[in-house]
């Protein structure tokens, strides 16, 4: 999808130049065109610079983000297959202990079948990670998605919104932790956030969570989330999609009743009617991103539901 945009736009660029020689072809055309005066002259040479550096410098914005949104695409990729390599090595080392009992096998195949969600704990090696990135906090998962991510997390809530998993300057920017959170002290209310990419990386899946079909799947309806020293798996409670505003971004509450009513408004909002019930006792998530226009916010909020 990605590749054709971008060829449909190259297509529409490319072509600008014919047409600007052919309007200066006109305008400097003594049989067609009477002589300019000095000032005409002068403005046109303006207007043609102009739309000369327009074009250069769509193409070196265009071409810039193409090549980032690849870079990026390429290293999730590259992240997700690290991250499927280590988890195929610890279960190699388990299954020399395996049972040979078939009913248990069959059982654990079966139950791909019956709509049976996947809730094993995430096995990351973080240290390979904070090699490549200090400020690695965690590791999120989304059943039913392509989100497979390293967690980052800076001093503030800007930095990873313009730079990359390598601390490089990206409009792709990261997905990375509220500051006011710590992932090794669980709050009220972990916020996460991401971009919402064209090419659907980082938190570009999330508005395909809004889909019917994908709330009919139970696997679909938790995250995984680990960090170095925990595993957590988190039950979504809540999807919904709203205009720009800060009150779904709260991590302090006042008492329990100010943090019911909190839950109680975000869980009203959902599109979709989930079973679970959620209290005051029960610690949430927020994942948090734009709509495909840009204008709205598309927000996902899931409560511990396991932690190891």
């Amino acid at each position: 999808m990605i590749k054709k945009t971008f060829t449909f736009i190259v297509k529409i660029i490319t072509s600008f130049p014919k047409y600007l020689i052919l309007g200066i072809q006109c305008i400097i055309d003594k049989d067609k065109r009477k002589e300019l005066d000095l000032e005409n002259d002068l403005i046109q040479t303006v207007i043609t610079s102009l739309s000369l550096i327009t074009y250069l410098i769509s193409i070196f914005l265009l071409t810039r983000w193409y090549v980032q949104s690849e870079r990026t695409k390429k290293f999730s990729k590259g992240l997700a297959e690290q991250t499927e390599i280590i988890v195929m090595e610890e279960n190699k080392i388990n299954n020399e202990n395996a049972t040979d009992n078939y009913e248990e096998i069959k059982n654990k195949t079966n139950s791909n079948y019956n709509n049976e969600p996947d809730l094993s704990y995430l096995k990351i090696n973080f240290n390979y990670y904070k090699n490549k990135n200090n400020e690695t906090v965690g590791w999120i998962k989304v059943n039913g998605t392509n989100i497979n991510y390293p967690i980052v997390k800076s001093k503030d809530n800007k930095y990873y919104l313009e730079h990359d998993f390598y601390k490089r300057k990206s409009e792709t920017g990261w997905i990375f932790l509220d500051y006011r959170n710590d992932m090794e002290n669980i709050s009220n209310n972990t916020i996460i956030y991401g971009h919402n990419l064209i090419n659907r990386t980082m938190f570009g899946y999330l508005p395909k969570m809004m889909n019917p079909n994908w709330f009919k799947n139970e696997n679909n309806k938790f995250i995984k989330i680990a960090t170095p020293n925990y595993n957590t798996i988190w039950q979504i409670f809540s999807i919904y999609k709203i205009e720009p505003t800060t009150d779904y971004l709260k991590t302090k509450f006042n008492s329990s009743q100010d943090y019911q009513e909190f839950l109680n408004k975000i869980k009203n909002r959902s599109i979709f009617n989930f079973s679970n019930e959620i209290t005051y006792e029960d610690k949430i998530i927020t994942l948090s991103t734009c709509d495909d226009t840009g204008t709205k916010r598309i927000v996902v909020h899931a409560k511990l539901y396991s932690i190891e």
